[in-house]
């Protein structure tokens, strides 16, 4: 059998005719969210490049294995995705890259040397998802080629993802990685002052205050609320890039509210979204995630693609492929200025074989809360995370 890599992006305004990515890169981030939210620890991922390295794996896979890849994602993979996915991000990037904003995306495909792979999948990786064809030896040399790949992730995140693949992941089985990786740095539309960032208690899930340094502001911001939690957007500056903070009422609502987020109530709560006056006390704060997410998605449903009865002979007519492994790695810092997130994904293949309201709204959040990045225009989101423990 043989191995490969890969991760996942997001997007803005489309075309009528290719709405159907929004939705379903939003439904695949919900249901990746509550899949690995496991435990009580900060959390931070982009299941944006988590499907764009599916599916740039999907360009490769038939049958059974198509199926159950283009179920998790929520899609119907035809001739066309392919390009939409690719014109989502070009206009992701025209309208990020301004103002002093930064969005980088990358997609690498990295091919055992002397492993013929069929040309119609080199092509589409190359014309849809920018990721030429870069031989490596895996088999007489798997380090030295994951340490290829580790580097030229390092670089396409600015060194924020640093070992994507660990020591051992890749061996002389291996015979295709994709990779996938996000960049972002935004500046606030309404930066902080950092002469008004104060210590205060942030209360954790155990109950226990922990010291955090809280930004602080007055200002007019995107504010909506449900029975159970408040809502704030901040905006970044030009680039129709949005952060939200989904905070609960009840110090201890977090769980609750993480349940109850679906597609369509996300969409419901941030089409609520409104321009107000807002008190805002936000923690500095920094969250650094990695995960194994095999056995996550075979519980999403392809666990076809991780057996020798995958099929992957879009890419080798001869089969004998299938993936050995996911990893994501994610990265968010959230301070006075602004917000510097990246991600990145790995797939190995293998052979198997300005009005002023009366009074301000208070907006505190000293307490577990969730947070998003997304594109503001078309609700794509490109990262969702938690803070538990700033």
């Amino acid at each position: 059998m043989k191995p490969f890599v890969m991760p996942i992006l997001l997007a803005a305004a489309l075309p009528a005719a290719d709405s159907r990515i929004v939705p379903a890169m939003n439904a695949f981030t919900t249901a990746a969210y509550k899949q690995l939210a496991g435990g009580d620890a900060n959390l931070i991922l982009s299941p944006f490049n988590i499907a764009t390295a599916l599916s740039m794996a999907l360009v490769g896979a038939r049958g059974q294995t198509a199926a159950e890849i283009q179920s998790v994602l929520r899609l119907h993979y035809d001739s066309t995705y392919d390009a939409a996915l690719a014109s989502l991000l070009a206009d992701l990037d025209k309208a990020a890259n301004n103002d002093g904003n930064q969005l980088l995306t990358a997609n690498g495909l990295w091919v055992q040397k002397g492993f013929a792979i069929l040309p119609a999948f080199e092509n589409t990786l190359a014309n849809n998802y920018h990721a030429p064809l870069t031989p490596l030896d895996f088999v007489a040399a798997p380090e030295a080629a994951r340490s290829q790949i580790n580097r030229w992730t390092e670089e396409q995140t600015k060194e924020k993802i640093k070992d994507l693949f660990p020591a051992g992941s890749l061996n002389a089985q291996t015979r295709l990685v994709l990779t996938s990786a996000i960049y972002f740095y935004g500046k606030w539309q309404d930066p902080f002052l950092t002469s008004r960032t104060l210590p205060a208690p942030f209360t954790l899930p155990s109950g226990a205050a922990a010291q955090a340094d809280f930004m602080n502001q007055t200002s007019h911001f995107g504010y909506a609320e449900t029975p159970s939690a408040q809502i704030l957007e901040m905006r970044y500056a030009g680039s129709g890039i949005a952060f939200d903070v989904l905070l609960p009422k009840l110090v201890t609502g977090l769980p609750d509210l993480e349940k109850s987020l679906t597609p369509e109530n996300l969409t419901g709560w941030l089409g609520h979204v409104a321009t107000q006056n807002v008190q805002v006390s936000l923690p500095k704060f920094r969250a650094e995630s990695q995960f194994s997410i095999r056995k996550a998605l075979s519980a999403m449903g392809m666990p076809a693609a991780f057996t020798d009865k995958a099929d992957f002979s879009g890419i080798d007519p001869k089969g004998g492929l299938a993936i050995s492994e996911v990893f994501h790695k994610a990265f968010v810092d959230v301070s006075e200025q602004g917000t510097e997130a990246a991600a990145a994904t790995g797939i190995a293949v293998h052979a198997t074989a300005m009005r002023m309201p009366e009074q301000a709204i208070v907006f505190r959040a000293d307490h577990p809360f969730l947070f998003l990045i997304r594109d503001a225009r078309t609700g794509v989101v490109l990262f969702i995370g938690r803070l538990m423990n700033p």
